[in-house]
């Protein structure tokens, strides 16, 4: 006896119910994950931390006068006292850098001028970070009237974030096998990865004025590098 019309569209329609729903339970899984025709994605992060070994100083005067070519020799007295005294420290001068000279003329309420401003900032390099305080110190007690931040760097910046992929791919590898699991499913080979690193850390910011009696206390401590990793692997 052949089937009625009705009856394949109905079974027809029980098929396709069938395979949506599989489907659907292998989109499922906890901690960012997604599996689609044959490929599983996961998501996971990695954190390492590294120490500084150099520090970035950026210090400099800012001198006013009634006409700029004063300005402007105040601001050299200033800038000659400041790096002689961070020289004392073993400060090269291979390791400063002006980083921003500048002259302007000030302006009252109404508009009037009042003489003339001069600026100058030096971007200061160095490894040794247990004189950081006495190095900030001696450049403000020599005529340093803008301390705008401090810096910590290391020397391989790159060796933190190749750290924390690592730990980022292990525990990605982890959330991947036990999805599988869940699924009933064999884990197979990686096809792609995306790497995502966060901002590296920012420079402590400091007044800017700042004059210092004694040499300030300053923490290196150590910086966190995270990275994040979307991972897709096959499976069968």
């Amino acid at each position: 006896m052949g089937w009625p019309r009705w009856s394949e569209a109905v079974l027809a329609l029980v098929v396709v119910c069938v395979v949506g729903g599989i489907g659907f339970l292998a989109g499922g899984g906890a901690g960012g994950s997604r599996a689609a025709q044959g490929q599983l994605t996961v998501s996971a992060t990695g954190t390492s931390w590294v120490k500084p070994d150099e520090a970035q100083i950026a210090i400099g005067a800012s001198e006013t006068a009634q006409t700029a070519a004063e300005a402007l020799q105040k601001l050299s007295t200033a800038a000659s006292a400041l790096l002689k005294a961070v020289a004392k420290y073993g400060i090269a001068p291979s390791q400063v850098q002006t980083s921003n000279l500048n002259l302007s003329q000030n302006y009252g309420s109404q508009g009037q001028p009042q003489g003339y401003q001069a600026q100058e900032q030096f971007t200061i390099t160095t490894k040794d970070l247990g004189s950081l305080g006495q190095i900030v110190t001696a450049a403000t007690m020599a005529g340093a009237n803008q301390l705008n931040s401090l810096q910590m760097l290391t020397a391989d910046p790159n060796a933190g974030q190749r750290q924390a992929v690592q730990a980022a791919l292990g525990a990605a590898k982890k959330q991947a096998q036990s999805e599988a699991r869940q699924l009933g499913v064999t884990l197979g080979s990686v096809k792609n990865v995306s790497v995502t690193a966060s901002q590296p850390p920012g420079p402590i910011l400091f007044n800017a004025a700042a004059k210092a009696a004694s040499a300030a206390p300053i923490a290196v401590g150590n910086q966190q590098v995270e990275v994040s990793v979307q991972v897709t692997y096959s499976f069968r």
